[in-house]
């Protein structure tokens, strides 16, 4: 095999191992939805206010334990940082396996373990530096394994038992594990390769040599075509008007999303779902539009983010427009507004990273993205007391709400696309 052969080959197994790496643990909390009913099997005395924290434990270190994830990949290396992330998954599935009915402190603590395992795609992410032809692609393929993820806790609850799923899951965790160990880059960039050999080595003992002994080369990062007006170093980045234009669209819209999975199930069992059969409809649509993920990448490449990250939150709003629906609409149709949910969700994740890696570079990613997560994380809190407003008193208040919420970031999508126009046009004419 030449070089070039095997150069590509490489790029193809790493980008193998972040999808599927993604797809086991990067995003499962939010298959929420079948567990939740499993635990209402178990338990028919549980508090749906006591199910709401457990899941906003799980879902707030999702978003925080990013940020973490975030800066230990810049400092310490993407293959350490995916491995803690990945033992914190192991640890958090054992949890959920052994705690015992009622155990919401275990439980809880489980979900928060589990959802720590997202700081693994977040660190991974950058693998579409491999690929500067269609990174937006790459990435939204990653988003894409987020959501495909969401599936797995439909999978372990399948069969009715916790404690055999929940184990069999933290034993692919490990095997996943020991994979990244050897697999992943030491460093923050995928771009290290084995450097060449000089001639004067050639009468060496090369069969000697351990792993360590390989010297290596780091590839200088592609400069970026877009954004330029963002700046070069971390300051300069973070406090760029796009930067905060995007923190800011990304706090807002994840709040409703949150809100919408934590409270799913309960309001499908308001509107008459007396089986739950909604829950998993719900668990399957979401994993299901992954399917789409590359394509809204080629868009991306094509249009500029601004444009998808408009009809992500666009999609959103019109599936809280169907929740808050009477139930006389009936159950049909929020077939239709968990779909159109799943996908607008699928997008506002795949362009927040896409956005960063285009618009930003990849040298201080793990820290912009970092920050951005965590900033959502400590306002996504909010999504706790919108499902006790939800429960006590109002759901269709909550639901408008958040219509509200995701409507009033729209024109920071317009104004992102405009300007991402008049730089295609800028490159056009150079």
């Amino acid at each position: 095999m030449t070089t070039g052969a095997a150069r590509g080959a490489h790029r193809w197994a790493l980008f193998a191992l972040a999808f599927i790496a993604s797809a086991l643990v990067a995003g499962t909390v939010y298959g929420w939805p079948p567990l939740r009913r499993l635990l209402l099997e178990e338990d028919s005395n549980a508090s749906e206010k006591a199910l709401g924290a457990v899941f906003t434990a799980g879902s707030w270190s999702v978003q925080g334990g990013r940020f973490v994830a975030g800066i230990s990949r810049d400092h310490f290396g993407t293959r350490f940082t995916c491995c803690v992330c990945l033992a914190c998954v192991v640890a958090g599935a054992v949890m959920i396996a052994l705690a015992k009915v009622g155990d919401d402190a275990s439980l809880t603590a489980g979900m928060f373990a589990v959802g720590l395992g997202s700081g693994v795609q977040l660190c991974v992410q950058p693998v579409a530096v491999l690929f500067p032809e269609y990174s937006s692609t790459i990435m939204s393929a990653l988003s894409g394994a987020f959501q495909i993820s969401g599936l797995v806790f439909l999978a372990l609850t399948a069969g009715g038992d916790r404690k055999i799923g929940f184990l069999v899951f933290a034993g692919c965790a490990a095997a996943l594990l020991a994979t990244c160990a050897f697999a992943l880059p030491r460093g923050t960039s995928f771009l290290e390769t084995p450097a060449a050999v000089d001639d004067d080595d050639d009468d060496d003992d090369s069969s000697t040599r351990g792993p360590e002994d390989v010297p290596v080369a780091v590839v200088v990062v592609p400069t970026r075509k877009e954004g330029l007006m963002n700046g070069e170093t971390r300051r300069e980045q973070m406090l760029s008007s796009e930067f905060i234009g995007l923190v800011a669209w990304f706090t807002i819209v994840v709040c409703p999303a949150q809100f919408f999975i934590s409270t799913i199930g309960y309001q499908m069992e308001q509107k008459g779902d007396v089986n739950g059969s909604y829950s998993s409809i719900f668990s399957a649509t979401y994993g299901a539009v992954a399917i789409f993920a590359a394509v809204g990448g080629r868009v991306a490449d094509a249009v500029g983010c601004g444009a998808c990250q408009g009809f992500a939150t666009a999609c959103i709003a019109v599936s809280f427009a169907i929740l808050a629906l009477p139930s006389s609409a009936g159950l049909e149709v929020q077939g239709l507004g968990m779909t159109v949910y799943s996908l607008g969700r699928l997008f506002i994740f795949a362009m927040y990273f896409s956005n960063i890696g285009r618009r930003f570079g990849f040298v201080n990613y793990g820290t912009l993205a970092g920050v951005g997560l965590l900033i959502s994380a400590i306002w996504s809190l909010l999504q706790y007391p919108l499902l006790a407003w939800a429960v006590d008193s109002s759901a269709t208040g909550a639901n408008v709400l958040c219509m509200c919420m995701l409507c009033a970031t729209m024109p920071y999508t317009v104004w992102l696309a405009k300007r991402e126009r008049l730089e295609r046009i800028e490159r056009r004419k150079s």
